[in-house]
């Protein structure tokens, strides 16, 4: 009897450690191929994301057979391991077999591929310490270039560059959000993806087919067109028939692409003059000694089936760099004569050049074919700023301006990168000639919740006016008079912006630029969210946009006397609620 209770004791010793050994090792089981079958029934297929040290592999979604979905990522090996989960809307398969393969995944990793009505951590979507504020973000994963922007029956549309299944760049897809104002945003369910095939889903811009001239109308609504590059093709369409909610790609495809390299980022345009299609596209060219040069090439259509090579904008110095990469080409009025345009063309770092154009080529206002030499010094001072456009069919007839806020960190987010805000573009006449500026949207006033304002105030060394004033989120505004010597310093949570009348230098964040006085007073305006600071000087003269994550320790508000004393004509401060209230 003593020995059969001992023999008990050892098999359940023995049963309780392999228990144990089975829940420590849960999640470093052997990595394979892992595939499960599913009917649709629920809204979304969530897929958790390790950031570091996640099996790095395929995912592909299949739905009645054919992949909807093909991505490489990092699958979080197990529950405790999941930095964040990316979704994808499949409820509108509801009712159809889907297959997922996953190339590298845990049996504890793969289990949490599924289905369902709800997002794991969407409860704190937008209420991220490090969540900008009044810019566009994407709820998760990598976000770049804006794309296809567009209004269309009350709604701006807003497609950009995206990684859905992760923090770096990758898997280019289009993201897609939408507003009534350009200033609060709905995320909406993405709407194109990489493919095997064709490539994956770079920069691009929207139309309307109104005269349906592609034939692929099928209802009450205009088409709304897509031209993008598939990397593996070249440049492609895409449409849509509900508004610009779900984009199909045109049998079609590629529309535009020629040998020996690719052509990127078109931007499409009906030209009346001549009744053809314009793009200016980012293009390539070899000169005469064979040698791979960059440009902006010009291709017109008179029914977007065919498209025939027009002219192009030389940029001489072009091996290495992009600056012709998503151009972006338009009229503006000079000082809002609608009798006296101009054509603008925006180059990828916010240079421009402003010409003529006659349906076939760029000239500029000397007469000679423009080229990248010709551009003007931007009106963007370096900062964070890349890849600009603006939205199509503005029913103000307003040229407005989004980018790419390039190299912002957002450590510990479950996402990255971040847009500027959305800045009006207008021509005005100088003594050099046609010049740009830039100023926040009116619309942006709609988050002012409350002003603190000051006038003809005099500033000293260790005065402080905005004492007490709390917050993250600013809008500021003054006007001052930069005596001789003075120096004028302004802080938000620790980032300062100064003006040093000597030198007429304006400075934020570490970027200097040159900002002489207009009829005597320096003009600026500040933007502060969570984490960037946007400075417009001299009424959009000069613009310095930095991604930056302000100090916590510092009071919210300082301006300041550095040297002299300062005559501000007015100041004011307005406290900015979230977009995403």
């Amino acid at each position: 009897m003593k020995m059969h209770r001992n023999r008990l004791f050892a098999v359940v010793s023995a049963v309780a450690a392999l228990g144990a050994s089975a829940a420590l090792t849960a999640q470093e089981m052997p990595v394979k191929e892992q595939r499960k079958e599913f009917t649709i029934s629920q809204k979304y297929l969530i897929v958790p994301v390790q950031n570091k040290g996640g099996q790095n592999g395929n995912l592909k979604l299949t739905v009645d057979g054919r992949i909807v979905l093909d991505l490489g990522m990092a699958l979080a090996s197990g529950p405790d391991k999941a930095d964040w989960y990316a979704f994808f809307e499949i409820d509108r398969y509801k009712g159809r077999q889907a297959g997922v393969v996953a190339s590298k995944a845990t049996d504890a990793g793969f289990a949490l591929v599924k289905q369902s009505d709800t997002i794991p951590g969407a409860e704190n979507f937008y209420k991220e310490k490090l969540r900008p504020q009044f810019h566009f973000s994407s709820k998760t994963g990598w976000l770049n270039d804006p794309n296809g922007m567009i209004y269309y029956k009350g709604e701006y549309h807003l497609y950009y560059q995206h990684n859905p299944v992760g923090l770096p760049w990758g898997n280019m897809s289009w993201g897609h959000a939408v507003s009534k104002d350009m200033v609060h945003w709905q995320e909406q369910p993405k709407v194109l993806f990489p493919e095997a095939k064709s490539g994956a889903c770079f920069s691009g811009a929207a139309f309307i087919d109104r005269n349906n001239q592609l034939g692929l109308k099928t209802g009450q609504e205009d088409v709304l067109v897509m031209f993008y590059l598939r990397t593996k093709i070249g440049l492609c369409y895409a449409y849509s028939n509900d508004r610009g909610y779900t984009l199909t790609d045109y049998a079609g495809n590629p529309v535009l692409s020629h040998q020996g390299a690719r052509i990127d980022t078109p931007r499409p345009f009906w030209y009346e003059p001549t009744k053809r299609w314009i793009a200016p596209t980012y293009d390539f060219f070899k000169d005469e000694s064979g040698k791979m040069f960059r440009c902006v090439g010009f291709y017109s259509s008179e029914n977007l089936k065919s498209w025939t090579y027009e002219s192009r904008v030389d940029q001489p110095d072009g091996k290495h760099d992009e600056l012709c990469g998503c151009v972006d080409f338009f009229e503006l009025p000079v000082d809002g004569d609608a009798k006296n345009k101009k054509w603008v063309m925006i180059l990828i770092d916010g240079s421009y050049i402003i010409g003529t154009f006659d349906g076939h080529r760029f000239y500029t206002l000397a007469g000679k074919p423009a080229t990248t030499e010709d551009r003007e010094r931007s009106l963007v001072i370096k900062g964070n700023y890349y890849a600009t456009m603006t939205w199509e069919n503005d029913p103000a007839g307003r040229r407005v301006q989004m980018t790419w806020m390039q190299g912002g960190q957002y450590p510990g987010m479950p996402f990255n990168q971040q847009m500027t805000v959305p800045s009006e573009l207008t021509l005005h006449a100088t003594k050099d000639g046609p010049r740009l500026r830039m100023n926040p949207i009116d619309e942006l006033k709609t988050l002012r919740t409350k002003t603190h304002q000051w006038k003809d105030l005099v500033l000293k060394a260790g005065d402080n006016p905005l004492a007490g004033i709390t917050g993250d989120l600013f809008d500021l505004e003054v006007e001052f008079v930069p005596a001789a010597d003075t120096e004028t310093i302004i802080s938000m949570r620790g980032l300062k912006t100064v003006y040093d009348a000597k030198t007429q230098t304006l400075s934020a964040c570490g970027i200097n630029t040159k900002l002489e006085p207009i009829d005597g007073a320096i003009r600026l305006r500040i933007l502060l969210d969570r984490t960037s600071v946007e400075v417009y000087g001299n009424d959009g003269r000069v613009y310095i946009p930095r991604t930056v994550i302000p100090e916590e320790t510092q009071p919210a508000l300082t301006t300041t006397a550095g040297r002299g004393e300062i005559k501000a004509r007015f100041l004011r401060v307005h406290e900015l609620k979230s977009i995403w209230e």
